[in-house]
């Protein structure tokens, strides 16, 4: 009796924390609703519509990255920079799995995830599947990839690239895959835990990004 009262509570735990992962995935996705020129291919008769895509990506590229640098290059603060991955993406609604990796990093943080970084996915044998989630490096790790809509394991999310997400990645049945943690002038900020005075700081400016019955 005891030992099934253990396996239900282990199996509880781990269920709440996915749980907590998937609601970040959700909430950076209601807060910010974004078009991504990368999941257009999963629309019916897309290459009907060539010049659509075309526009998605130049806009993507051109513009929004673009005043994502000039204005995280101009910040001299910390909230400064984090402004600067939030606007532009609110102001033009587009982004694609490297904005979404992005906003995962702050909602989480600013929801009580700590130890987190954002990260690559590739082969073990180094191919770049130019895909990025966040990296939650917990007791037991997962991912939150809100570009997908979802959060799991590290075991299970790499079977739903294979199986479920297969059609975005260039990889084949037997590939190993791996998470490798990214290092830009970005993931400097994002990789560090937020100090409490800096979370404060984001919920005030952005007070939809926290879940009121979060898990901090």
């Amino acid at each position: 009796m005891q030992l099934q009262n253990i396996n239900n509570t282990t199996f509880s735990s781990r269920n709440k924390v996915i749980r907590a992962a998937d609601d970040i995935a959700r909430r950076v996705n209601i807060c910010y609703p974004r078009i991504s020129s990368s999941l257009t291919d999963d629309f019916v008769n897309i290459h009907c519509f060539r010049q659509f895509k075309k526009n998605l990506n130049d806009k993507t590229e051109n513009v929004l990255r673009t005043e994502i640098s000039d204005s995280f290059e101009e910040a001299d603060n910390f909230i400064g920079k984090i402004v600067a991955f939030v606007k532009p993406i609110k102001k033009y609604r587009l982004g694609n799995c490297g904005e979404s990796a992005q906003l995962s990093s702050i909602v989480a943080q600013v929801n009580g995830i700590k130890n987190c970084f954002i990260a690559s996915l590739k082969t073990s044998k180094g191919k770049d599947l130019d895909h990025s989630v966040l990296f939650v490096n917990d007791k037991k790790p997962y991912i939150i990839d809100a570009w997908l809509g979802f959060a799991d394991y590290i075991d299970n999310a790499f079977l739903r690239y294979k199986k479920e997400f297969g059609i975005h990645f260039n990889a084949k049945p037997n590939d190993k895959l791996v998470f490798k943690k990214l290092e830009t002038d970005y993931t400097e900020v994002l990789n560090k835990d937020f100090t409490r005075a800096q979370i404060n700081k984001i919920r005030r400016l952005f007070p939809e990004q926290f879940i009121k019955r979060g898990y901090v």
